[in-house]
């Protein structure tokens, strides 16, 4: 019955105590800050494989990252497992008097500024996390924060370093078996060609790895790969397409004219490089020791350290890098609060500030906030804003089904979306929306609604990725009276539409009993929005409405959810998500992917509490 629309404004001037704090402005990372992010990396003492530039751009459609510049500190903020983490920040490196740049040990650890990405964190919902802190700013952060954080090594995400001598003499009787596979290697295949990798092999290089694939993995159905395969491959295939502007190094090892194995990967600083990927064809028997050691030996001698990243836990990887005896293990460390949900486990004063935040913002009766805070208010669907402790903005994500042609799938209603007049212009909304739409897709939403209170907000929800594709509909006459068994076949006669269970029926009905009098049915329809929170989800939904469908779409600047960019194969009734590049590709934002799916459906809602 849409009785009152989300808004983010208030409609009344209140006086409040203006805000101590503020969000970080942070911004997508892309391949054109590559400049910027580098003048930190490039020149610090810093080894993390997190810091290789390939890996941030490559990786970035699953960690959501983002970076902001605080007081002269470089600051990373992206998703690990659906929780919100920051790595440590990465002080600017200073100019010295003979021409180079350093960064002084004292600067390695700033109390401000990781006071104020803590103060972000909670501000976005999350208990503070850092993650990927070496042992010696383990001790920094010790001193200057004390009895405040608990610090764990993770083994699992320790880099591998070895020296540049190491891995091209593979001298002493520990490496023995290595030289051994070498020599194997030559014996076998005396004429092969070591080639630098360059965007003409590539390719070569991606069949080879799905050759690789197949035989390592035993997957032969590309459209069944597991998920850790799955975003490998991405990320791979993300590196390849922007090869050029990474500045990636790679080589390859050539018999007979047949590629048998490749890698690559980009500096971290000045004297260490990352390899970020290796892959070789196994019935060559030392591939993968050749090609290590090759392309070590073409790299500029500039590198004396060579990063290999982690072993993720994976028993196999972690003996074969082991084998190799590196001369660094960089361990890694997880900063968390000693006590982290103060702020979030009372649940009771985050459900009163959203209450007080609602009253605040919304002209609606007592009557009709206490229906709402009693039955459909919960915990878990709620999304806040906390600043100093208090929250400044919220939205609900309810939870509803979306029926289309006779197939239900899991579609959250945004309702409540408000922000404290004192925090306005702040990006607080931006952020509010962004961690909504991100939760979601972990939740395996595939749609999310909404209804604009006023005209200029459909330019802003446009810009979080909705379109304007379900109108919120009169509810059926005689609703007043109207037992649910009677209103769900009405409902479910429609072909698509969002539905209501029993309980959110119930308290629609109640919410008509307390209007009294004053309820009117609604004659017109009230224009709604509609996203795609899960784009291969929706475009498979598509596909059984539409099997003849045979196209090639390209998703792009979904800023909020980064995992839906991709290029979506549509055939033969299936989707096939890749990375890989099509010049004839339809290129749809995601609210045109919206507009795409529903444009001929007229999707409808009804009896919407807002």
């Amino acid at each position: 019955m849409s009785r009152k629309t989300i808004s983010i404004d208030c409609p009344k001037q209140i006086q409040h105590q203006q805000p101590t704090s503020v969000m970080i402005k942070f911004k997508d990372l892309a391949t054109a800050d590559k400049q910027l992010i580098q003048s930190y990396t490039l020149w610090g003492e810093r080894q993390n494989c997190d810091l290789s530039f390939a890996n941030l751009i490559s990786w970035r459609f699953l960690y959501n990252t983002q970076f902001a510049i605080v007081d002269d500190y470089l600051v990373f903020r992206f998703h690990y497992n659906r929780h919100l983490a920051y790595m440590m920040p990465v002080a600017k490196p200073q100019l010295q008097e003979d021409g180079t740049y350093k960064v002084k040990p004292c600067d390695e650890c700033s109390i401000n500024v990781i006071k104020a990405i803590r103060d972000d964190s909670i501000a976005m919902g999350h208990p503070f996390l850092l993650m990927g802190v070496c042992n010696y700013m383990r001790d920094l952060i010790e001193l200057r924060f004390p009895n405040t954080f608990e610090i764990k090594p993770n083994r699992d995400f320790a880099d591998y370093i070895y020296t540049r001598e190491k891995l091209i003499n593979l001298s002493g009787k520990k490496l023995q078996s290595k030289r051994n596979h070498i020599n194997k290697f030559k014996n076998l295949y005396p004429n092969y060609v070591y080639k630098e990798l360059t965007p003409d092999l590539i390719p070569q290089c991606l069949a080879l790895e799905k050759q690789w694939r197949n035989v390592s993995k035993d997957d032969n159905d590309e459209d069944d790969l597991d998920e850790g395969l799955s975003e490998e491959l991405r990320s791979m295939t993300r590196a390849f397409n922007r090869w050029d502007r990474l500045g990636l190094v790679g080589g390859t090892i050539w018999v007979n004219n047949n590629l048998v194995a490749f890698t690559f990967g980009c500096p971290i600083n000045q004297n260490t490089f990352d390899v970020c990927v290796e892959k070789a064809d196994v019935n060559y028997e030392g591939a993968f020791t050749i090609i290590n050691q090759e392309f070590v030996k073409h790299l500029p001698e500039q590198y004396y350290y060579i990063n290999r990243e982690e072993d993720m836990g994976d028993e196999g990887l972690r003996r074969a890098k082991e084998s190799y005896k590196p001369d660094i293990l960089l361990e890694k460390n997880s900063v968390m609060e000693q006590h982290p949900l103060a702020l979030f486990e009372d649940v009771n004063r985050i459900k009163e500030e959203t209450k007080s935040l609602w009253k605040l913002v919304f002209e609606d009766t007592d009557e009709f906030v206490n229906l709402y805070f009693t039955r459909v208010f919960k915990p878990k669907f709620n999304i806040v804003c906390q600043i100093d402790n208090h929250v400044v903005a919220a939205l609900q994500t309810l939870p509803y089904n979306l029926l289309y042609h006779g197939t239900e799938v899991k579609t959250a209603y945004i309702s409540g979306v408000s922000t404290h007049p004192d925090y306005r212009q702040q990006g607080v909304a931006d952020n509010l929306m962004r961690q909504a739409h991100f939760d979601l897709y972990y939740k395996d939403t595939v749609f999310a609604s909404l209804i604009p209170a006023e005209e200029w907000l459909f330019d802003w929800y446009a810009k979080c990725g909705y379109a304007q594709q379900i109108t919120c509909t009169p509810p059926p006459e005689g609703i007043e009276s109207m037992n649910f068994a009677t209103f769900d076949r009405w409902q479910r006669a429609k072909s698509c539409i969002v539905l209501h269970d029993a309980d959110a029926f119930d308290v629609a009905k109640e919410d008509i009993r307390l209007m009294g009098d004053k309820y009117q049915r609604p004659e017109n329809n009230v224009r709604g929005m509609i996203r795609v929170v899960n784009a291969k989800r929706a475009l498979k939904l598509y596909l059984q409405q539409h099997p003849e469908t045979n196209t090639v779409i390209r998703v792009e600047d979904d800023h909020d959810i980064p995992m839906n960019n991709a290029y979506y194969i549509l055939a033969n009734g299936k989707v096939k998500k890749t990375d890989e590049p099509d010049a004839n590709a339809t290129r749809l934002r995601i609210e045109q992917l919206a507009d795409f799916i529903f444009g001929n459906e007229q999707a409808e809602m009804t009896l919407m509490l807002n």
